[in-house]
């Protein structure tokens, strides 16, 4: 019987690849769909913008909200001024569609320091990441990790755990052998390292700075457009997925992109986050470079 191997990364987190499984030479996704709702300005609530709360307008014509529905006490949205089509939306506009977010997030992202030190982007494409219509939109806001009367002395011991996981993981993440694009982009490197999904990979920057939006913008409309391309189903979708940005007082400290390629199993939630069990992937990040770099411009 063929056994699988568990990779250990900083900050106890496991990751189970191999045994019977490896990557399939076509990628079917019967599960995924197209977007549910698609590009129709009569219907979208953020096209019409009577339904949500304007705060301004940004000089390349992106709009600033301010999300009503959300249990954060700093939640503001970003959103282009009209639907895409579905292609489109699935490489986030290409270069100078991240180009005009980036430069829009990063504003709120300085604006807000000190009010608002931590703060967090996050974009979903597709249902499978939790997002059904074709207006793209930036979520940018604070995390909440304790209850408004924890005791202070508490939460600072809490957070230099937090903390001190995230930089070991964050140094492990620079030294990999599985790190790509630096030579295009010497201030970051992409790092396909399959933590918790299939396929995932982390944009990180060589020391903690402000965002560069050009060349940032330039590194992730490759990554999107690459892995469109490498994991498009044989339904003919490109991969649903989310992206997350992390910043500190005004300064960028990583990025992910997080490919949604397999359904995810109870070992994947109530097993590994309860009961301490390996995250179970069907491939292993190797693999997932290997395939990349088949696809013409990553790597």
């Amino acid at each position: 019987m063929s056994y699988g191997r568990i990779r250990q990364y900083p900050g106890g987190l496991n990751v189970l690849y191999g045994g019977t499984r490896k990557m399939p030479k076509e990628f079917s996704r019967p599960w995924q769909q197209s977007i549910p709702v698609q590009t129709d300005p009569e219907r979208c609530a953020f096209c019409k913008r009577d339904q949500v709360i304007v705060l301004g307008k940004f000089e390349n014509g992106w709009i600033h909200l301010q999300n009503k529905f959300t249990p954060y006490s700093f939640h503001e949205m970003v959103i282009p001024p009209s639907c895409w089509p579905e292609e489109e939306l699935r490489i986030l506009g290409g270069v100078a569609g991240i180009w005009r977010a980036l430069v829009n997030l990063e504003r709120i992202v300085s604006e807000a320091v000190p009010m608002h030190n931590e703060l967090w982007v996050t974009a979903h494409v597709g249902a499978l990441a939790g997002q059904n219509i074709t207006h793209l939109h930036y979520h940018v806001h604070e995390p909440e990790r304790f209850p408004r009367d924890a005791d202070p002395a508490l939460v600072a011991e809490a957070m230099c755990q937090i903390n001190d996981r995230e930089e070991a993981l964050l140094a492990h993440l620079r030294q990999s052998p599985l790190a790509i694009g630096c030579s295009l982009h010497p201030v970051y490197c992409v790092v396909v390292e399959s933590i918790f999904r299939v396929g995932q990979c982390f944009i990180i920057p060589d020391s903690v700075a402000r965002l560069h939006p050009v060349v940032f913008g330039a590194l992730l409309a490759e990554v999107t457009r690459c892995y469109a391309e490498t994991f498009r189903s044989t339904q003919g979708l490109a991969p649903d997925f989310q992206i997350f940005m992390k910043f500190y007082r005004g300064d960028f400290i990583y990025a992910s992109y997080l490919p949604i390629l397999n359904n995810h199993g109870a070992t994947d939630s109530v097993g590994a986050i309860i009961s301490g069990g390996s995250l179970t992937h069907p491939w292993t990040p190797e693999e997932t470079l290997a395939a990349l770099q088949k696809t013409r411009g990553l790597g």
